[in-house]
């Protein structure tokens, strides 16, 4: 072994690679060459011999320098694990090997993909040491944290393999937390020094971008997990004092290479996650991947991915998982925020000491738009096969649409002193048709058309909210059977100044259940597109098919005869107009 003073002058002219940016120029004080064994994350001399694969090499701030034969770099020593690219690991000596990543990993290539060229070649001339001559190493220039367990929590990015989509999927949860008003860490625990996926976490807001050279490791491939899992946590710990909130985790490759086919089983990784988002190549993919976190304890929220391409995949996707796959752009929007702020209110209450950032997360804002536009019901089968995709906006939207022109109507006729078709000579006011008017909301723009009266002018109060009852809205779609009269009731309260008493609802009863059934909700409800009445509960149907139900099924407006008093409601008026039927003479 030979050690030798190195000159600031050779230093300043080599090219040092991404995954030495921790490493300060002037740390370089000596070569050390000869019979050397090298070890992961050693920092190297080397010199390009023959361009290969890799024709630039991206250096410390993110600029990729051309390579020329003769050059000399400052790269790491490291095993790479890359199906669309290389299979590489450090070889026994400081012989002829390759640059095996664009960020600076020197390896021996042992396999590539098809469309690989063969790497750049390089001939190491010695490791790099301080003034003492020790071997110079990132681990030495890790972030100063310590790797006990994190005091914020994480959201995972995982994916099927790699170029699935993670990155992206990461960056869209970063971008999503932002504009909650977050402040938010990116990480990437494992994969191959580079900087790509920094600079992208970075443009889209973050305010800690890391990952795992940062925690000490020029890359993970055949690093030990209990490592993975500390490097993990310093991050962790890092971005906490400097004032995240919360962090995205992406974690590198599929769920089944070496390292990631154990993180995900980790209950360190496990005890400051929150949820995790799936990115997918394709269905059988995203089923598979959902099935395999589930069962290893994930409460995974959504997929996206590559998968989102294709409206077939996708629908494919949500069909057999029941999770909705997200666009990165619905991520970007916040689509996931209100499943995330709810877990975290739902984590807060066993580790609200431990993590206190979990009450900030708990108390996220979502607006309207998104409050419910991340809801997504599959519709019926259509006459081809397909079903009808309708958005918690859309479906919002109707239910609003219907109460609000409810509330009109019956502002009309308390303002007139009498119901709509109805002549009373102590009336107030009469009718004189309508007048059309866009209500813009925040799921989208409602028509109304608005009673015109004769010696009124009228506006109705809801037109005043900055807002519509989103709580009151989101209710009617949460309701059970037998809560849907009691929720549409409350909806209609809200929109109005005035208490009116909102006793003749059967037929909009009626009509929110029928888009409820359009939706496909009433099965998930416990009731059926056939028989959409919502006051009738699933177990009442048991054993019973339509004409049994219309012809004589007790307490279930079949035998109208001896319900008459049931029938004669405003309820049963209504269950009667909906099938055709008439009670009994």
């Amino acid at each position: 072994m030979v050690h030798v003073a190195i000159g600031k002058t050779r230093i300043s002219r080599a090219k040092r690679a991404f995954s030495t940016r921790r490493v300060p120029r002037k740390a370089y004080q000596t070569l050390i060459s000869g019979d050397v064994c090298p070890q992961p994350g050693d920092l190297v001399l080397a010199r390009i011999d023959e361009i290969g694969k890799h024709t630039k090499l991206e250096l410390t701030d993110g600029r990729r320098a051309h390579l020329f034969p003769g050059d000399e770099i400052i790269v790491c020593f490291g095993n790479r694990y890359a199906p669309d690219q290389y299979e590489a690991q450090i070889g026994n000596d400081l012989g002829p090997c390759d640059l095996v990543a664009a960020g600076g990993i020197a390896s021996l290539e042992l396999s590539r993909h098809q469309r690989m060229k063969p790497p750049t070649r390089i001939t190491p001339l010695g490791i790099l040491g301080n003034a003492d001559g020790a071997r110079l190493n990132v681990m030495q220039f890790a972030v100063p944290a310590p790797c006990f367990a994190p005091t914020i929590p994480a959201v995972l990015s995982l994916g099927t393999s790699m170029n699935a989509g993670k990155t992206l999927t990461a960056t869209s949860l970063v971008r999503g937390f932002k504009r909650m008003g977050h402040k938010v860490a990116a990480l990437k625990i494992t994969g191959t020094g580079a900087g790509g996926d920094m600079w992208i976490v970075r443009d889209a807001g973050a305010d800690i971008s890391l990952d795992f050279t940062d925690a000490g490791h020029a890359s993970t491939y055949l690093v030990g997990i209990s490592d993975i899992e500390d490097a993990a946590c310093r991050l962790m710990n890092y971005a906490a004092a400097q004032g995240c909130d919360v962090a995205v985790i992406e974690i590198a490759d599929g769920l089944q290479q070496l390292e990631t086919s154990q993180l995900i089983h980790s209950q360190r990784i496990m005890d400051f996650t929150i949820g995790t988002v799936f990115a997918a190549y394709d269905a059988m993919g995203a089923k598979y991947g959902v099935d395999l976190l589930t069962r290893a304890g994930h409460d995974v929220l959504g997929i996206s991915g590559c998968l989102g391409r294709s409206p077939l995949g996708v629908r494919e996707a949500e069909t057999t998982t029941g999770l909705r796959v997200f666009s990165p752009l619905e991520l970007q929007e916040g689509a996931l925020m209100t499943a995330i702020r709810d877990r975290a209110a739902k984590a807060y209450a066993t580790k609200g000491a431990d993590q206190p950032s979990l009450k900030t997360l708990s108390q996220t804002v979502v607006p309207a738009s998104i409050e419910l536009g991340n809801m997504v019901a599959l519709g019926p089968v259509r006459g081809d096969g397909q079903r009808t995709i309708v958005t918690g906006a859309s479906l919002a939207r109707d239910i609003l649409d219907l109460a609000a022109h409810h509330v009109m109507q019956a502002d009309a006729n308390r303002i007139c002193g009498v119901a709509y078709g109805r002549h009373d000579r102590k009336r107030s006011d009469w009718r004189n048709g309508i007048r059309l008017q866009n209500w813009v909301t925040d799921f989208g723009t409602i028509e109304l058309q608005i009673p015109r009266l004769k010696k009124t002018d009228y506006t109705p109060a809801f037109l005043q909210r900055a807002t519509p009852p989103v709580a009151a809205i989101k209710g009617v779609i949460d309701a059970r059977p037998t809560e849907l009269q009691t929720t549409v009731t409350a909806l209609l309260s809200s929109l109005t100044t005035h208490r009116h008493r909102y006793d003749d609802i059967g037929d909009l009863l009626v009509s929110v259940s029928d888009i409820m059934a359009n939706a496909g909700l009433l099965n998930l409800q416990g009731r059926t597109a056939d028989s959409p009445w919502p006051m009738i509960t699933a177990p009442e149907y048991d054993g019973l098919d339509e004409d049994e139900i219309l012809d004589g099924a007790p307490g279930m407006m079949g035998n109208l005869d001896g319900d008459a008093e049931y029938a004669d409601s405003d309820i049963g008026q209504a269950f009667q107009r909906r099938f055709s039927i008439a009670a009994a003479e």
